[in-house]
């Protein structure tokens, strides 16, 4: 038994820094004990002082949750161990442990352990670095956790718009049919009804109906190309965020698509937007799909937060070069603003200030995803407490592909 218990404690990663001598003195320390099947060695919740190495026989590993409700975690058999995180912290136990069949237990006591690392001070550091080394690791993992879990969000949120974005295309694409009859109906009217032909009716009331009917008909036509132009920017930008291909744009060109896809909405809310184009060389390659999400995303920000209620206000759209690899777009409202709290939350998955007006936390953390991920760039903003926010987009100008090249 003595042998195997010896081999047992050496693996125990707490004590690989011990030498045989050391090991052989905690046994003498600790104690051996036999426990019948089914006693409960410890509750969760319990505090914690001593760590056990199961000589023979066997335990069951018990969690509990917030309700009350126990679950088997693991069984753990004869070379195995429990509770060594007690020899250092002295914590409360994370689980219970009962036996599931006549056991014989190693027993190791907290100021056992701690007393022996007193004596040797050149242990304790060696002990005390290899726990800052799995809790620096341990963290490390932690956090590769949370990006790869906000990654997963993005892309579902992703999917979604691009979904949505083919049946907008889908839609634009049906519309134009129905919208192709009425500007060939509109334009039979008015070639029909020629100014040559108008000045060979005599009757003035007959003249006046047709004088009519020739403007409705021009009104119509002008209204139809309107809407062509309206609906081919939503099937241009939706067939952007489906593809996702790289392409080369007028930067300001499509900063005006996108306002204009908001109009309706900003005209709802009071809302005026003006774009400001500070560069000599406007094009861009990039993706437009996302970077159109990114805008639409913040221009309803400011309409739900910046400006609630619909009381209106100004939206200023800068693009500027601040170098000459990046484009900047600095996209400034003047309402409400934010607290230096909320501010510094802003991009947090599920952080909201709005979750009675639908917000879900979700959108800023996306659109900084979107940002540094798929086009490349840096997010940046700045706010003050009832005098507005400015969000500072910085992106180069020529985004590269996944391959390693310059579209």
């Amino acid at each position: 038994m003595h042998s195997a218990l010896l081999k047992s404690l050496q693996d125990i990663p707490f004590f690989q820094h011990f030498d045989t001598s050391q090991i052989e003195a905690l046994i003498q320390q600790g104690t051996t004990r036999e426990i019948a099947k089914d006693t409960v060695l410890f509750h969760q919740g319990d505090t914690a002082d001593s760590m056990y190495v199961i000589v023979s026989g066997a335990v069951r590993v018990i969690g509990e949750d917030s309700q009350g409700a126990t679950f088997e975690l693991s069984q753990l058999k004869s070379g195995d161990f429990f509770g060594e995180l007690a020899l250092i912290d002295g914590g409360t136990r994370s689980a219970t442990i009962q036996t599931c069949e006549d056991s014989q237990l190693f027993v190791l006591g907290r100021e056992v352990f701690i007393q022996m690392l007193t004596q040797s001070p050149g242990l304790l550091a060696e002990i005390l670095a290899d726990i800052s080394g799995k809790i620096r690791a341990s963290n490390e993992k932690v956090y590769q956790e949370i990006l790869e879990q906000q990654k997963i969000q993005s892309e579902m949120e992703i999917e979604r718009h691009r979904s949505l974005s083919q049946m907008v295309a889908g839609v634009a694409h049906e519309i134009n049919t129905p919208l192709g009859i009425v500007n060939v109906t509109a334009s039979m009217i008015t070639e029909n009804l020629s100014p040559e032909l108008l000045d060979r009716i005599s009757d003035p009331e007959a003249r006046e109906v047709l004088d009519d009917l020739v403007e409705a008909a021009q009104l119509m036509q002008s209204n139809i190309a309107r809407a062509n132009k309206l609906i081919q920017t939503f099937k241009n930008i939706s067939v952007g965020q489906i593809t996702d291909a790289l392409e080369t744009v007028v930067l300001p060109q499509l900063l005006e698509e996108i306002v204009d896809l908001f109009k309706v909405q900003a005209r709802l809310a009071g809302l005026k937007i003006h774009i400001h184009n500070e560069v000599e060389d406007p094009h861009w390659t990039g993706y437009t799909g996302y970077l159109t999400q990114i805008m639409m995303n913040l221009l309803t920000n400011i309409e739900r937060y910046a400006y609630p209620d619909q009381r209106g206000g100004s939206i200023d759209i800068r693009l500027r070069t601040p170098d000459s690899t990046h484009f900047e777009i600095q996209v400034s409202d003047y309402g409400k603003g934010m607290s230096e709290h909320d501010l510094s939350h802003v991009f947090d998955v599920f952080f909201t200030t709005g979750r009675g007006k639908g917000g879900t936390g979700l959108g800023m953390s996306i659109v900084h995803n979107l940002v540094t991920s798929a086009l490349q760039g840096e997010i940046h903003m700045r706010s003050t407490l009832d005098e507005g926010t400015t969000v500072i987009l910085r992106l180069p100008k020529k985004i590269m592909a996944e391959d390693g090249n310059n579209a």
